[in-house]
């Protein structure tokens, strides 16, 4: 028996309806890689632009309505063996990265005590925008910050913040104590206006986010409990002021909007699973499942609300099978 997650991203205005067939592999290893603490991690992850389609059906399967355009030239991550080889399969066990796709990037993971290095590589061949790399929850010093700023005084010590097409930059990180739970990270470089947005009424400072520049961050210790599945859920919004392709705004569940569009999350009855959920934007979003409750520390919910650059990790056993939103 299994039970099906199902999820979908609504119209506007940060509301939760429900989604489509599509399933994750249905056996996982039960170790969380990275148990030992005080390695050093290295990643090499790439900055691509790609056309992608939000709804790909056309059609919003709890209504039956049909939606318009949805597709645009997005931008996201994607983890490559060193040097840039080719990019890595991809890896949905826990302690994986995940679908490696472009929405959301790469999940990166490292262990209290860790010291990390992510390569990043500009190959944003349709822009042609510099990008850059920003964590939260890890330590670093100015130089691994990767957020733009005008000033010039800033510009000439942080490179990182603006890698330009066709070039490389080395971050670099430690994991500090009291780092274990989800974070987000995302590009924090120059702002930009996606061609054709209205300046007046577009937001440049978040375009490359909006456009898919964002993934999640795993954070463990010795003291994390195993599970046998990690599913990972990024709340994202796209605005048709920012980006006129777009027919509309959409709310968005890993880059698809819109019941039979948005993903469909299998587990086997029985399994302990672990949820990783992040946010970005400016909506508050509502993580909800039906059919179960899980334990947040202080008492037992069905409900969590996340705000803007936020993010939750919630853990429970599998116990009642069914098709559940």
């Amino acid at each position: 028996m299994t039970r099906r997650s199902l999820l979908g991203g609504a119209a506007a205005g940060g509301a939760l309806a429900a989604l489509t067939p599509a399933t994750m592999p249905a056996s996982a290893s039960a170790h969380d890689p990275g148990q030992a603490s005080g390695k050093h991690r290295e990643y090499w992850v790439s900055v691509e632009s790609f056309r992608h389609n939000l709804v790909p059906t056309g059609i919003d399967q709890m209504t039956g309505a049909r939606v318009g355009p949805s597709s645009y030239w997005a931008l996201g991550f994607r983890a490559y063996t060193p040097g840039f080889g080719h990019p890595l399969e991809a890896e949905e066990t826990p302690g994986g990265i995940g679908p490696n796709n472009g929405i959301p990037g790469p999940l990166l993971h490292a262990h209290v005590g860790d010291t990390v290095t992510v390569h990043l590589r500009n190959n944003d061949s349709h822009f042609r925008w510099p990008h850059s790399f920003h964590v939260h929850g890890w330590r670093y010093d100015t130089a691994s910050d990767g957020a733009w700023t005008h000033l010039k005084a800033d510009a000439a010590k942080r490179r990182g913040s603006a890698v330009p097409y066709g070039h490389t930059y080395t971050y670099r990180y430690t994991v500090p104590a009291g780092a274990v739970r989800t974070w987000p990270y995302h590009d924090h470089s120059i702002p930009q206006l996606y061609p054709g947005a209205n300046p007046s009424k577009a937001n440049p400072m978040e375009t490359s986010p909006e456009l898919g520049m964002f993934g999640i961050i795993a954070v463990i210790d010795k003291h994390t409990p195993r599970v046998d599945r990690e599913i990972y859920l990024f709340f994202h919004d796209l605005y048709g002021d920012d980006i006129p392709e777009l027919s509309q705004d959409f709310d968005c569940f890993n880059g698809r909007a819109y019941l039979g569009n948005t993903p469909v999350f299998t587990v086997p009855a029985g399994e302990r699973v672990r949820w990783r959920i992040a946010a970005l934007g400016k909506e508050f979003q509502v993580f909800h499942l039906h059919g179960l409750r899980w334990f947040n520390g202080q008492f037992w919910t069905d409900s969590q609300i996340l705000g803007p650059s936020t993010t939750l990790t919630i853990e429970y056993t599998e116990d009642n099978p069914g098709d559940w939103l």
